[in-house]
This record gives C-alpha cells, sequence and structure tokens, in this order.
C-alpha cells in the first residue's frame, strides 16, 4: 500500500566517473543517473525495480550509488509481503518424522510480485538435502529477506541457518553458542528463540541474538555474519520476576527498531534489549497488555517509530514511545480503532464464525492479523489479514489453520543493488 509523495525531490544520484568504461552498454544510452532514476521511482513495486535495475550493469550501478534513491524508494514504496512462513504444527522430535516450516504466498495482482515468488526457494530445499543434519527444521525468526531456522532440541548442538529465498542459497550454516551461553548459571536455566537483526544499508550482513535466563538474571550471546563468531555478554540481573516461576519469560521474538522485547509470563512486566548498546532494562506493561487475552506484538510504523499493536475482540490499537508529563518515556496510547465494519465487508458471512482478532507481527507500518474463535475449533480456519497502520485499512490476505507461529516474509532491499556486491560490484568504485 504506497504512501503519497513527489519523487521529483529525489537528491542528485552519484554520477559515474569518466575514466571508467561502462561494462555493459545501456539499453537507453541518453538516459542520465538522474533521469533514469526519476523513472525508476514511478515503479509500482520493489519486485519491478529489481528486474528492471539487473537488466544491465549501468541500470544496477545508478540505483546501487544512491543511497538517496534507496531511502526514497522505500518511502514511497513500501517494503512488499510475499507471504507467510508456518511453523511445524509440532516440536521438532525425531527425525525419521521430519517436520518443516510450509510457506502460504499473498494474493498479489503485481506480475512482478507473482514473479519473485515463483522464482524464489519457498520451500526451502537449500537446507532439506544438508548432508550432516536431520530433515527436521524449525523456523526461529524472518526479517530483511532472511529465514532463520534451527535444526534439533534448543538445548543440543544443533545446528541454525539463514537462508535468503529469493537468492535461492543457503546464505549460512552454524552452530548455536552452547559451550558459552550454558555456564554460570544460578539454579534453572532457559534459552528463549533466537531473533535476527538486519540493517537496510548493509543487507548482506546480519546478526543473530540469543537470550537465556536463570533464576534471576538474563544474558545475552550474538552471532555475527561478518565475523562468524559469537560473542558472549555478562549475566545482569533483573527485577520484578515472578518468586515461585523458574522459567519466568514467555518465549518471542518481538523486535522493534533495534529493540527486542521479552514479556513475563505474568504478563506484568518486559524486558527490553536495545541492540545498539547491549543494555538491558525492565518496565511495567500498561494496564491493558497485562489482559491475558490481549493479543499483541512489537513493530514500526512507516517511519520507523517503534510501536505496539494490540488486539481485543475487534479492535485493533497502537502504541507509540513517548514522553510524559514527568519527562519519562513510557509506551501510551496512540488510537485504537474497531474494526467490526471492515470485517463485516472483507469476510461477509463467515465473520460469524469467529470473536476475536489476533496479532501474528508488525513490520515497517503493517499489522498482520488473524481471525480467531476464544473456544479453539481445529476445523475452523482462521482468515489472515495486513492491516496499513497509517490508514488503518484492512485487506484480505488467504484462509489457512492457525496452529503454529507464523513469520511474514516480507521483499527487503537485495544486496546485489547496495554498493560494492559480489559478480555486481561496481568497478569504478563509487
Amino acid at each position: 500500500m504506497g504512501r503519497e509523495g513527489s519523487p521529483a525531490q529525489l537528491p542528485t544520484a552519484k554520477r559515474r566517473k569518466e575514466s571508467s568504461p561502462p561494462t555493459t552498454t545501456s539499453p537507453v544510452p541518453s538516459l542520465t543517473d538522474d533521469v533514469l532514476l526519476q523513472i525508476f521511482l514511478r515503479f509500482p513495486s520493489l519486485a519491478t525495480l529489481v528486474r528492471a535495475a539487473l537488466a544491465c550493469r549501468t541500470w544496477r550501478r545508478a540505483v546501487a550509488s544512491s543511497p538517496a534513491f534507496r531511502r526514497r524508494f522505500r518511502e514511497l514504496h513500501p517494503a512488499p509481503l510475499l507471504g507467510l512462513f508456518f511453523e511445524p504444527p509440532s516440536a521438532v522430535q525425531d527425525p525419521v518424522l521430519p517436520a518443516f516450516p510450509s510457506f502460504v504466498p499473498a494474493r498479489r495482482r503485481d506480475r512482478d510480485l507473482a514473479a519473485a515468488v515463483r522464482g524464489g526457494d519457498f520451500f526451502l530445499t537449500s537446507i532439506q538435502e544438508h548432508p550432516d543434519k536431520a530433515h527436521s527444521w524449525e523456523i526461529l525468526d524472518c526479517r530483511g529477506g532472511y529465514v532463520l531456522l534451527c535444526n534439533g532440541d534448543l538445548l543440543s548442538e544443533e545446528a541454525m541457518a539463514v537462508v535468503n529465498p529469493l537468492e535461492r542459497r543457503s546464505e549460512l550454516f552454524f552452530d548455536h553458542h552452547r559451550k558459552g551461553i550454558f555456564e554460570a548459571y544460578r539454579g534453572y536455566l532457559a534459552v528463549r528463540n533466537a531473533c535476527l537483526l538486519c540493517s537496510d544499508e548493509d543487507p548482506a550482513s546480519f546478526r543473530v541474538v540469543r537470550l537465556a535466563h536463570d533464576e534471576s538474571r538474563v544474558r545475552a550471546a550474538v552471532f555475527s555474519s561478518d565475523t562468524r563468531k559469537w560473542k558472549l555478554y555478562p549475566w545482569i540481573d533483573v527485577p520484578g520476576r515472578p518468586r515461585l516461576s523458574k522459567s519466568w519469560l514467555l518465549n518471542s521474538n518481538m523486535q522493534s527498531n533495534g529493540f527486542l522485547y521479552w514479556v513475563y509470563k505474568n504478563h506484568k512486566y518486559m524486558i527490553t534489549l536495545n541492540t545498539a548498546t547491549m543494555d538491558f532494562s525492565v518496565e511495567e506493561l500498561p494496564p491493558f497488555l497485562q489482559n491475558r487475552r490481549c493479543s499483541f506484538d512489537a513493530g514500526e510504523t512507516s517511519s520507523g517509530m517503534r510501536c505496539i499493536v494490540y488486539a481485543t475482540d475487534f479492535t485493533v490499537g497502537v502504541m507509540l514511545r513517548r514522553t510524559d508529563s514527568d519527562g519519562l518515556e513510557k509506551w501510551m496510547l496512540d488510537r485504537a480503532t474497531p474494526l467490526d465494519t471492515q470485517l463485516d465487508g472483507v469476510l461477509r458471512k463467515q465473520k460469524g464464525n469467529y470473536d476475536e482478532l489476533l496479532v501474528v507481527a508488525v513490520r515497517d507500518g503493517f499489522a498482520y492479523l488473524a481471525t480467531s474463535k476464544k473456544v479453539y475449533d481445529s476445523q475452523n480456519p482462521s482468515w489472515f489479514l495486513s492491516l496499513c497502520l497509517e490508514t488503518m485499512r484492512l485487506e484480505n490476505l488467504f484462509q489457512r489453520t492457525y496452529d503454529s507461529g507464523a513469520h511474514p516474509y516480507v521483499m527487503a532491499w537485495p544486496p546485489c543493488l547496495v554498493g560494492n556486491y559480489g559478480r555486481f560490484g561496481l568497478e569504478d568504485g563509487t
């Protein structure tokens, strides 16, 4: 769902040096880089841009050498949803009975988006025949065009894999930091799901963050794709944990603009990790988020602001980080919108089969929702929908049984269209 804006305000792109001979002739030699990028801004989606930019080295160079163009294109064309990955319905236990994530594409009219899905490896075949690993994999996170998976029990020497389905290859296999993260704990130890951290400006790099907690402390371990090593951070004491509960944090991969979140099992507090400083903090959840019937997730608005989106019955609310009258930054309600009327139009008679919405995920200004009944009915599949947080308009995606975790796969800016990258590297140094 695009946002309004004039592409005429694009800053000047970097130009090629006169001394560098072009390696491929442009299909339209008379076009300057600036004019070319103005045309590219009018493309309907990122998929169309990628298809055009890779037509020749000159056009790729024009796109890759202009960070200003990338920023402006993202402002005008939000990253498109290609579909959702679903976790296996049961825990990965027996290699003889493999469990594997599934992918359901979103219904899109854009031909280039449909072609991107058809051309990608969304069955994740690149990891299914790994010679040293079982055929059972479960998905942990999905960000920046990458999918993070693990093979085996979280407490074992399992392999982890980061895969880019659109690149049709496995990016990296690695083991988790078992020897370090499981040392020097007090009493009981629990390891939470891993989270992916990606960068818009360096899409070829990523980090993986794992959180462990014992009876009263937390610690983080971070894997870098650049160094291919784990870095272990010290144990940190945290307040407010339930005294009678050993495993006191919920599994989570909530993330918002460089901040990771884990909620206490008593739904009273939330731990935040600032991944820029690697500092932990704890704050009390807003009262209505403490309701166990309230479904919520963290993410970003279209402008990059941190937000929490929650759903109660058929009402969806948005919370933002703001400063109160005492000068303290906290989560504050921005708006709450009843969606009954829109659901009547989208689902028609089928709306009567459901009595609430669940927040599946929040990404880049969109919330992904699923219809549900408060009393679970395995025979009643859910409708998955997207909600634009800017306009609060619903769009129907598809219908599927919602019996396991779901992860939106949003098309990310490809590494080959940023600076020097692989065989497409800019030969003139720009």
